[in-house]
């Protein structure tokens, strides 16, 4: 089965760097965030996907949205591609966060050092979960998708948890960027 995974539009705590914050107004996109879910639909358009899958979280869904109106496809919310929990860092400032817990914020942003897979942030999650819970999503999608191609909205640290794990690489994901995989 094939995957088109991208990440959502821009939005306002993208622009302000808010650290995610579920569906909170700075979370929504932005006009660019718009403009910018509307060229991916457009660029995914002659794929044709039958099938959406997509974070609960207003940005990733109405990402999909833009991406669904291409060709009426429906569109399925799997709580399990939410973004990355970071805890007590949700809706600070990317900066207040570095001031209070500049060690454990830094490690769960590198997806890159195994070593770090099992930190978190207070009431947050490691990217040993995260990945976990998005594998589970996926998995879930192998399982139940009655298609051979399907797209899954959803968000940028998750996104290169994952990426890392496949290719043993970093990679930072931009606004409405995707990567096709195969499960």
């Amino acid at each position: 089965m094939k995957l088109y995974i991208f990440r959502h539009g821009e939005t306002f705590a993208n622009v302000e760097k808010v650290v995610s914050d579920g569906h909170s107004p700075v979370v929504q996109l932005t006009p660019l965030g718009k403009e910018q879910a509307q060229n991916l639909s457009r660029e995914l358009a002659p794929v044709n996907l039958p099938l959406l899958y997509s974070s609960p979280y207003d940005r990733a869904l109405e990402t999909a949205k833009f991406v669904a109106s291409a060709h009426q496809t429906p569109i399925e919310i799997l709580d399990d591609l939410r973004e990355f929990n970071f805890g007590v860092g949700e809706g600070k400032t990317e900066a207040e966060v570095c001031q209070l817990y500049s060690q454990q914020f830094s490690d769960v942003l590198n997806v890159g050092d195994e070593q770090t897979y099992d930190v978190h942030l207070p009431q947050g999650e490691s990217k040993q979960e995260a990945l976990r819970r998005f594998e589970n999503a996926l998995q879930y999608i192998k399982k139940n998708c009655p298609f051979p191609t399907a797209g899954v909205a959803t968000h940028g640290h998750v996104m290169a948890i994952y990426y890392y794990h496949l290719y043993h690489q970093v990679h930072g994901f931009k606004n409405c960027e995707y990567m096709i995989i195969d499960i």
